[in-house]
């Protein structure tokens, strides 16, 4: 027990020490939107660029929706503020819910009862957010289309899930 005790200690300390010698920032938030949720990021530079992880979790119709994406933040709008950026990205989804209709181009499937319904799927993101240069918050607006298969056999398109979203970066 010691032996696992020590082993992990070290891996925190090393693992705290590589993210410290890297230009690494964390935020933590909030996103509302039909498929908005909890989410983290952590975020590095990358040349011209910054480059970013985001987690989240969305709870929608009856289910659990994990999603991850991959933000890039490339051109600061200085010319309207320095703090403020657009970003865009890409990910996937996958998570489940509980329903008893479904709506396919249009027209609505009812079930017997509620039914479980697994989901997958892939997501874009295109947004706008401000980043606060005296206190470490960071607000936005966004947009994440998505289109998901959702079994038993149903595709979805939600081309607009337009959110807003507010951070604490650490």
């Amino acid at each position: 027990m010691n032996k696992i005790f020590t082993l992990i200690t070290l891996l925190l300390l090393v693992a705290g020490s590589h993210a410290e010698g890297q230009n690494y920032y964390r935020q933590a938030g909030l996103r509302s939107g039909q498929a908005g949720g909890v989410f983290i990021q952590l975020t590095e530079s990358t040349g011209t660029a910054e480059a970013g992880m985001l987690g989240m979790v969305s709870f929608r119709k009856n289910g659990l929706q994990a999603t991850g994406l991959r933000v890039f933040y490339e051109t600061s709008l200085s010319e309207v503020s320095p703090s403020l950026w657009f970003t865009w990205g890409y990910g996937g989804h996958a998570g489940f819910f509980y329903t008893d209709n479904l709506t396919l181009f249009g027209e609505r499937y009812y079930f017997s009862g509620n039914k479980f319904c697994p989901l997958i799927g892939i997501d874009g993101w295109a947004g706008l957010e401000y980043m606060f240069e005296t206190i470490p918050l960071t607000i936005g607006m966004n947009v994440k289309p998505m289109i998901e298969l959702t079994f038993p056999s149903f595709v979805s398109f939600l081309p607009v899930d337009i959110g807003v979203s507010i951070a604490y970066q650490f």
